[in-house]
């Protein structure tokens, strides 16, 4: 496996967050990559909108306004509110951006290697180009709320609902209770989020090996899959809202089915055992798809306790890839690996039990295919 000889290639562009020249020069190293491999690949430029951060710390702040002005003027501060709520809700799921509109565009960049060589399915493998921002703050947001997104709307609608029982006239502990525990929330988020926008990427050890893998199972699987083509997709501004890969899924909806697509999305690579997802996506987790998630458990179910992968599930609380291609109803997974800091084991585990779901998907899935 030549191509993932050197563990790591993206960990040589640190600082790669999404927008950055040195998430340019990643995108670029990945297509001279491809084309080692022979693949052949396109680099194409977006223009997005990366200050998420920002955006969010201005939708706690909206939030703090509306809960301290609807105790004087319960119908002002239930607008207030009903703005921030309605603008977080869309821009976590990816639906629409209010508020980022207004913080600036970057440009940044999808690496993509098609393949259609006539086969009736088409495999997609995707990993990401850029590197999350190292913020302690939003780090220890995570780790406390697990999906900051989540805990941010029920914040502000319960923020809502207060109001409006101001404005029925309820006054009085029931509501300056509630009213004040949840504003504290916000307080607390506000920073958490606004730390982002103060913080770099770093290395990003893990996501680079990610790439790595998917470069190896695109290799791997070249002409080896009997029902399905296997296209190469490493997508720019993945971190977290996979802006990237819906930039992609516009682009190519019109040749996009459902029935005869699937979406491999290799995810950040620890030192740990196999993960794959059965629930992916921030504020609303949509299912994973039922086939690919019956082949996963299938594998791990054959690989037995205490075997090289001893794969199990999870749920990702954040707009992945996969969790784009899933609200555009294509069947997508996540596989992924627990730990902080990748080894060859972890890589080769990870790029076995990909190519195993690969093999299992055009074995069982392929054939039915070719009857449609």
């Amino acid at each position: 496996m030549d191509s993932i000889a050197e563990t790591g290639g993206l960990a040589r562009y640190p600082g790669r967050s999404a927008g950055t020249d040195a998430e340019r020069r990643a995108a670029n190293h990945l297509h001279r990559e491809l084309e080692v491999i022979g693949r052949e690949a396109h680099v194409r430029t977006l223009s997005i909108r990366p200050r998420w951060g920002l955006t969010h710390a201005l939708h706690c702040l909206l939030g703090i306004a509306g809960s301290v002005v609807s105790v004087g003027s319960p119908a002002a501060g239930g607008a207030l509110l009903l703005a921030a709520a309605l603008s977080t809700v869309l821009d976590a799921t990816g639906l629409f951006q209010v508020v980022r509109r207004g913080t600036g565009s970057r440009a940044s960049q999808n690496v993509e290697a098609p393949r259609d060589t006539g086969r009736p399915g088409l495999l997609v493998v995707t990993a990401q180009v850029d590197a999350p921002r190292r913020s302690g703050a939003f780090g220890l947001a995570v780790r406390f709320f697990r999906d900051p997104w989540l805990v941010l709307l029920l914040a502000l609608v319960g923020l809502l609902a207060l109001a409006v029982l101001r404005l029925l006239g309820l006054e009085g502990g029931a509501v300056t209770g509630p009213q004040f525990a949840a504003t504290v929330v916000l307080i607390l988020l506000a920073p958490a989020f606004a730390d982002v926008e103060l913080t770099g990427a770093g290395t990003d050890e893990p996501g680079a090996a990610a790439a790595e893998v998917a470069l190896g199972l695109a290799e791997e699987l070249e002409g080896e899959l009997e029902h399905f083509d296997v296209g190469v997709l490493f997508t720019g501004a993945a971190e977290p809202f996979a802006l990237g890969m819906r930039a992609w899924l516009r682009a190519n909806r019109p040749s996009l089915e459902a029935e005869r697509t699937a979406v491999v999305s290799v995810g950040r690579l620890g030192s740990g055992p196999v993960r794959f997802t059965t629930r992916e996506g921030a504020v609303l987790a949509l299912r994973c798809h039922s086939e690919l998630v019956r082949i996963c458990r299938e594998i791990a179910e054959d690989d037995g306790e205490g075997g090289a992968y001893a794969a199990t599930s999870t749920v990702a609380r954040r707009q992945t890839p996969a969790a784009a291609a899933l609200a555009r109803g294509l069947p997508a997974i996540t596989i992924s690996c627990d730990g902080t800091q990748p080894d060859d084991d972890s890589i080769d585990r990870t790029l076995g039990f990909c190519r195993e779901l690969a093999e299992r998907l055009d074995a069982e899935v392929g054939p039915t295919l070719e009857e449609d």
